[in-house]
């Protein structure tokens, strides 16, 4: 009886779509989407209950050592271990290796505009048109007026010479953005030299002036008695 009853062709169960009028809405929610989430209300509302009712109960007067070490409600560990200063020391090296290469990338870019600088300079003051006079008859009285006319006018520098000066004042513009980054370069260098020294250095420490503007904090060190 079992199989002729799995014989018997049973209708499809679908379930109900959200309408079309109502698809900007999202999915229609099933039953079992409503367990989750009322499941998930009641997990959190018996949990608010219960830290509600700890702090009703909690001795205003009570005292740990521990709390000592608590700020701002945050618990503080201790300042660092030995293995999170080495950890942070071998990343400042890292960090400093690949400063010093990208330095002598910045100073070979300057030595580079540097001389192509002079090379520019050095066409665009010879950037003119040269005319010769090949004396020939063509030339009349006309010719003549009009060059004494063009003569008395200012002269306009001409398309070469217009290049030129573009191209020296594009060589300075570079010139000058290279020069800014070995600055930085070198300023970056300086402030992570200070931040592993003071990383490797020994001994109590108290910081004397905070870090501003790309420099590094400075710290002062208590004098030990050597033996």
């Amino acid at each position: 009886m079992s199989s002729l009853r799995n014989a018997v062709k049973r209708s499809t169960h679908k379930e109900r779509a959200q309408p079309a009028a109502r698809k900007h809405l999202g999915l229609l929610e099933k039953h079992s989407d409503y367990k989750k989430r009322a499941d998930d209300y009641k997990k959190k509302t018996a949990r608010l209950k219960t830290l509600t009712r700890k702090a009703a109960e909690r001795n205003q007067d009570e005292f740990y050592f521990a709390m000592t070490k608590t700020v701002a409600g945050e618990r503080r560990g201790p300042a660092g271990s030995a293995s999170t200063h080495a950890a942070t020391a071998k990343l400042k090296a890292e960090d400093l290796r690949y400063v010093h290469m990208r330095k002598v990338v910045d100073d070979r870019r300057v030595d580079k505009l540097r001389a192509g600088l002079h090379r520019t300079e050095t066409a665009a003051e010879t950037a003119e048109h040269t005319y010769f006079d090949d004396g020939g008859a063509a030339r009349g009285a006309r010719s003549a007026r009009r060059r004494v006319r063009d003569a008395a006018r200012p002269r306009r520098p001409d398309k070469a010479a217009r290049v030129a000066g573009k191209r020296v004042r594009r060589a300075y513009a570079s010139l000058d953005s290279a020069l800014d980054d070995q600055r930085a370069s070198t300023d970056l260098i300086q402030r992570l030299e200070a931040e592993k020294h003071v990383l490797r250095a020994k001994g109590r420490k108290r910081k004397v002036a905070g870090a501003a503007h790309g420099r590094a904090a400075v710290f002062k060190w208590k004098k030990c008695r050597q033996k």
